[in-house]
């Protein structure tokens, strides 16, 4: 970045709040009023590839750290497609994945202490682009708080207790996280921040190596784009199998079969001339706390299902039928519940399915092999 002359600029991530100061020579009256020659007005450039860095030192996962009130560590850290379901739950969409840290607490003070995540860490992807926030969740009780409240001395989230702490953000498809900043100093030091350098991460993209030690566990490897070694960034359409779950928004779906038919599944009227229904068998579990409709299956008036032919003309879905009978399927979701049906396609009849894409609603998309299928 290019700073005007005698000025600089200190940006803090961890409030968000930037301050601009001036020299004292800059500050003092000059003795002859000097016209001020018009300068151009500096290109905006990425703030966490330029910024002065603030006071700090770098973190390991698996390292107990203290912050103000309590000990702090990063367990683990993980990429995501399944729905994250907490209070304040998060579901991915076709351009998106999840980031889900593991961390544990202590409460170091002699009273009750609070802990909000607000503020508390910003993730920086490989273009320097920030992600703040972050969703927090105790598994015992993934609904109830985004918020906690500690006794002196009482800690969450350690491995023993089996009780996982964790913290989420929806991320884009294609990013890498390469940095990770707890935007607190670590008691006993004169920090502003602490930073982990995630494992991978080059100077050039991070502002320092990444420690080999801080391990974000890649995307599946049917969701990966092959272009990625660190297997962080996701590909447009998940390798998806017949037989298998695959996650898409608040659920986990199954290809159960797809076969032609000169049938009707949709009513007893007969099939038009000079085509065939082509009808995908799919299972749909939810994996959402609260009651979710069909509708999320799918799709509305914007499906995610679709079916592209051996000349490349696609295919929406023309109905959606119950497992065995020709009717509407309805269904109210609750965690757990698995419910079949059949999504239905209408095509010509010498017309061949040459790739198939499934997902529900506006969810990430798999793409289980059809070309096979005559």
């Amino acid at each position: 970045m290019r700073f005007a002359s005698k000025v600089a600029y200190t940006i803090f991530l961890a409030s968000t709040v930037i301050l601009v100061g001036t020299s004292s020579a800059q500050a003092q009256k000059p003795k002859k009023a000097v016209p001020a020659k018009p300068t151009a007005k500096p290109p905006v450039q990425n703030q966490t590839k330029t910024q002065g860095q603030l006071a700090g030192g770098n973190g390991q996962f698996g390292v107990i750290y203290g912050i103000p009130s309590f000990n702090f560590v990063i367990l683990g850290a993980r990429y995501t497609l399944d729905p994250y379901d907490a209070y304040g739950g998060i579901i991915n969409d076709a351009d998106s994945k999840i980031v889900v840290l593991d961390i544990a607490l202590k409460n170091t003070e002699k009273s009750d202490s609070f802990f909000s995540p607000d503020g508390l860490i910003t993730l920086v992807d490989q273009k320097g682009e920030i992600i703040q926030g972050g969703t927090l969740r105790l598994m015992s009780k993934i609904v109830d708080s985004a918020s906690f409240t500690l006794r002196p001395g009482q800690g969450l989230g350690r491995p023993e207790l089996k009780d996982a702490v964790q913290l989420a953000w929806k991320v884009p498809l294609k990013s890498r996280i390469v940095k990770i900043m707890v935007n607190k100093g670590r008691v006993g030091r004169k920090e502003e921040v602490f930073r982990y350098y995630v494992a991978g991460a080059t100077k050039e993209d991070a502002g320092e190596a990444g420690d080999p030690k801080n391990v974000i566990q890649p995307l599946p490897e049917i969701a990966r784009d092959p272009a990625d070694k660190a297997g962080a960034v996701g590909a447009p359409v998940g390798k998806g199998s017949f037989g298998v779950w695959l996650p898409s928004g608040y659920f986990q779906i199954r290809a159960d079969g797809f076969a032609y038919s000169m049938e009707n599944p949709v009513n007893d009227e007969p099939v038009e001339d000079g085509k065939r229904y082509a009808i995908l068998t799919l299972t749909a579990k939810s994996d959402w706390s609260k009651d979710i409709s069909m509708f999320e299956v799918i799709g509305g008036d914007f499906p995610t299902y679709e079916i592209t032919d051996g000349d490349g003309e696609r295919y929406k879905p023309v109905s959606y039928r119950k497992a065995k009978r020709k009717e509407d399927p309805e269904h109210a979701f609750k965690k757990g519940d698995e419910y079949t049906l059949r999504v239905v396609f209408l095509m010509p009849k010498d017309a061949v399915a040459k790739k198939l894409v499934i997902g529900t609603g506006s969810a990430y998309k798999w793409g289980p092999d059809v070309s096979g299928i005559k």
